[in-house]
């Protein structure tokens, strides 16, 4: 009977999860560079009998959501004819410097010029060169000329460009991802005037929101049935 509970919650929670992730997908179809994330998830009984080193049989107790993957597919690319606009063709991030002097990573390639002639993220974060330095426009210039290798031109400095690793990636907010461990140089090229658009499918989106539905309701109904259960077992008991 508890068995039931357990499976019942379970599938609520994951739900749960699964509907927050494709609601952060949705809500991004429209920015930039961004790349959708996938869960995972795996049967509750097996991953505790693998942590405790039992068996549990057969029979599987329940779901659980144990972590969440990023959709690296390339995104469309669209012209928007303004110079400081770079796009990604291939494997590829762009490394900026955060405010609190960390480095962090992304694909959205929006960038502007700003006051100080740096080029630099919407929010002002320096986008950096292959070594460390913030791109500084030469001659109190505005604008950019880059060529597909990232070379800008006038300034002997090339944006740097490392490769998206197997694992290590996580978000970190503003579009941005961290990664742990060394960062190796990428091979895709920078397409100028260009941006790629969120390589989320909204079509494909929402039927995933209305299946995560109908399964969290289905959970629902499952352990409403398993509290009936329990009810009438413990009607049947009752001494009278």
């Amino acid at each position: 009977m508890i068995r039931g509970f357990y499976t019942s919650l379970s599938g609520i929670i994951a739900s749960m999860t699964r509907q927050n992730i494709v609601a952060d997908n949705i809500a991004n179809v429209n920015t930039p560079g961004f790349k959708g994330s996938r869960s995972t998830q795996a049967d509750f009984g097996l991953t505790l009998a693998s942590s405790l080193g039992g068996t549990l049989g057969q029979l599987g107790t329940a779901s659980l959501a144990v972590g969440m993957t990023l959709d690296q597919l390339q995104g469309p690319i669209e012209t928007t004819t303004m110079p400081t606009d770079l796009a990604i063709e291939g494997d590829g991030l762009f490394v900026i410097r955060t405010a609190d002097g960390s480095l962090a990573y992304t694909r959205a390639g929006a960038f502007v010029v700003d006051m100080t002639h740096t080029l630099t993220t919407q929010l002002g974060e320096p986008v950096l060169d292959t070594a460390g330095r913030p791109i500084v426009v030469p001659g109190g210039a505005t604008s950019i000329n880059v060529d597909p290798n990232g070379n800008v031109a006038g300034t002997g400095q090339r944006i740097a460009l490392v490769a998206v690793p197997v694992a290590g990636m996580s978000r970190r907010g503003n579009n941005t991802y961290a990664i742990t461990g060394q960062t190796t140089p990428a091979t895709g090229q920078m397409r100028q005037g260009f941006l790629e658009r969120s390589n989320v499918d909204l079509a494909t989106s929402m039927t995933e929101l209305i299946t995560i539905q109908r399964s969290f309701a289905l959970s629902s109904r499952a352990l409403s049935i398993q509290e009936a259960t329990i009810g009438d077992a413990n009607d049947v008991g009752r001494v009278r």
